[in-house]
C-alpha cells in the first residue's frame, strides 16, 4: 500500500488555488448573472418608445405598437376610455401641437436605476418627468405661452406591457399626477376648444 504524502509547498498552493476558486466562482456567477435588464429586448423597446415622443410625430408612438396595442389613463377615476393606437396618436396631435419639444424622462430612484422589467408579465415600469417647451408658433400654443406657460412638465408612473418576445408593445397604463393633470385641463380651458 503506498502512502500518499504531500509536501508543505504543494499543500500551500493547493489551498490558495482552492480558496482563489472559492472566492471567484461565486464573483463569476454575481457579476455574469442573468441578462442585464437593459440589454433585454423589452427594455430596449421600451427606450424607443419613450424616444418616439421627443419625435412629436403621432406616428412613432406607434412604430413597435402590436394590433392590439391599448392605452390606459390611470387612475380610473379621471374615467378616461382605453384608447386603441388610431385614438392615441390622434390624442398625440392635440398633445404635440402643443409643444416645440417633448420628452419622457425616466427618474432614478435612490439606487440608480430609472427602469425596472418584470419578466414574468413582461412589463416595464418607470416613473417619468413628462412635458417640454410649449410651441408659441402654434395658435393655441402661442395662447398658452402669451398666459406666461412656456414650459409644461409634470410626471407620471408608466407600465408598458410587451409581447413575450420583448418586441412590440401591446398595452400602455400611464398613472398621471392627477392634480396637475387638472391644473393644465384648467389652463387648457378654451385653448383646446376653440
Amino acid at each position: 500500500m503506498s502512502s500518499l504524502q504531500i509536501s508543505n509547498p504543494e499543500l500551500r498552493l493547493a489551498t490558495a488555488a482552492l480558496a482563489a476558486l472559492a472566492a471567484i466562482l461565486p464573483a463569476y456567477y454575481y457579476l455574469r448573472g442573468s441578462k442585464r435588464q437593459e440589454d433585454t429586448p423589452h427594455v430596449k423597446t421600451f427606450h424607443k418608445y419613450l424616444a418616439a415622443y421627443s419625435t412629436l410625430r403621432p406616428a412613432a408612438l406607434g412604430a413597435n405598437a402590436s394590433s392590439t396595442f391599448a392605452h390606459n389613463i390611470l387612475p380610473l377615476a379621471s374615467r378616461l376610455p382605453s384608447r386603441p393606437l388610431s385614438s392615441f396618436q390622434q390624442h398625440a396631435v392635440m398633445i404635440f401641437s402643443l409643444f416645440k419639444s417633448f420628452s419622457m424622462i425616466p427618474q432614478s430612484n435612490s439606487e440608480g436605476e430609472a427602469v425596472h422589467f418584470s419578466k414574468e408579465t413582461n412589463t416595464v415600469v418607470a416613473h417619468c418627468k413628462m412635458g417640454g417647451t410649449v410651441n408659441g408658433e402654434d395658435k393655441k400654443g402661442k395662447q398658452l405661452v402669451e398666459a406666461g406657460y412656456r414650459e409644461w412638465w409634470t410626471e407620471c408612473v408608466l407600465f408598458v406591457r410587451m409581447s413575450e418576445d420583448g418586441r412590440m408593445v401591446e398595452e400602455v397604463s400611464e398613472f398621471v399626477d392627477s392634480k396637475k393633470a387638472e391644473e393644465l385641463q384648467i389652463r387648457l380651458s378654451g385653448v383646446l376648444s376653440g
